[in-house]
């Protein structure tokens, strides 16, 4: 972000760097909140954030196990003699002490923008694990002690009725990956009993905050597989369109949901609406990040995250256009009728897509778990 996030406030109209900030700042009048993916950081990184978050660039972050895991395999390279392993059940306290630690930082970085929205943004998301269950959560979110933290839960059975726990004890939740609208009804579900067990409690709700989060890239990639079964032109034709359609589709499905009864009644007890999040951004066609999921979801209310290379592509060369998502649901579900017809059924490929999900998150947490049970205290810290 050499360009863009590194300029001079002083510097004049002409220069590429205010463009690009332009672009940004575009968006943040169209209503799209933007938080960086800090899954893409080569490590964890405060000073950097700093820099994007006083150029007015991000305005949240999503944190999960990865940079963690590069940093320490990183201070631990070339080190002699190697230290034995410890079990990797021992490791997961020190792991979720390092989350937590970057937490509090990030936190720190991003809590002036959350004061200044009246908590609507300025968040850190920060992954729980390795087990995604209440008690998990609950150590997480107390170990950060931050108002602007949310800690992130799978969208499955058991990261639901954590979730909705969570939200009881006024403690906010990032769920997600949701996939579909029927997924994302389930999560809502979720989020709305943990706000009436919140207020039974006495807590105020409009202190509680979540968002849902949507993945684009993987799938796509997932219905793309699909069609390149197919020799059809048809089926060349459709790919790369399933992640924006299911998108909308899983947005119109909130909108329905924020104009119902059941939240009618919450919002009259002061409680804030949950925000969609789209995540995945990046492009994974060949060539230069691409920008096309940010300028064809933009919505008020949303939030887009974004990798640094995909931040830069954005601020360089991005073209949101306006509202992309709004009354766009019957066009998506004729899309995704068409993926069906051409050997791509939206149910099957989405479930599979959530089987992959949660064995990338096992996955994530095992890899970030070896590298700490071979780390000396010096190098964790």
């Amino acid at each position: 972000m050499r360009r863009v996030a590194g300029r001079s406030h002083g510097q004049g109209k002409g220069s590429d760097e205010v463009c690009g900030a332009g672009i940004i700042s575009l968006l943040a009048d169209q209503g799209v909140s933007r938080w960086l993916d800090g899954a893409e950081w080569q490590e964890p990184n405060p000073r950097r954030l700093a820099r994007l978050v006083d150029d007015g660039l991000i305005t949240g972050l999503a944190l999960g196990p990865e940079p963690l895991t590069r940093s320490l395999a990183r201070r631990a390279r070339g080190a002699w003699p190697p230290r034995p392993g410890t079990p990797l059940s021992e490791a997961a306290p020190a792991a979720e002490a390092l989350l937590a630690a970057e937490g509090r930082r990030a936190c720190d970085v991003l809590l002036p923008v959350h004061e200044r929205t009246g908590g609507r943004d300025g968040h850190v998301t920060l992954e729980a694990g390795p087990v995604a269950d209440t008690a998990t959560a609950l150590r997480l979110a107390r170990a950060v002690d931050r108002p602007n933290a949310l800690v992130a839960l799978p969208a499955g059975p058991e990261g639901l009725a954590a979730a909705a726990d969570c939200l009881a004890e006024g403690i906010g939740v990032d769920l997600g990956p949701v996939l579909s609208p029927a997924h994302y009804g389930r999560a809502a579900g979720a989020w709305l009993d943990g706000l009436r067990r919140a207020h039974r409690a006495g807590r105020d709700l409009s202190a509680i905050r979540a968002v849902v989060s949507v993945p684009l890239a993987p799938v796509d990639a997932a219905f793309d597989e699909r069609l390149r079964l197919s020799a059809s032109e048809a089926a060349r034709m459709m790919r790369g369109e399933a992640a924006l359609a299911s998108a909308r589709l899983v947005f119109h499905r909130h909108e329905q949901l924020l104009a119902g009864p059941d939240w009618r009644e919450l919002a009259a007890l002061g409680a804030r609406p949950h925000r969609v999040r789209w995540t995945d951004t990046t492009d994974r066609a060949p060539g230069p990040p691409g920008t096309r999921y940010v300028d064809e979801l933009v919505v008020r209310g949303a939030i887009t995250t974004l990798g640094p290379a995909t931040l830069e592509a954005v601020a360089e060369r991005g073209n949101p256009r306006g509202d992309a998502v709004t009354g766009r649901g019957r066009a998506a579900a004729r899309v995704l009728d068409s993926l069906e017809i051409l050997g791509a059924p939206y149910a099957p490929t989405t479930r599979e897509l959530a089987t992959r999900a949660a064995a990338a998150r096992a996955a994530r947490w095992t890899a970030l778990l070896r590298v700490v049970s071979a780390a000396s205290p010096a190098q964790r810290g």
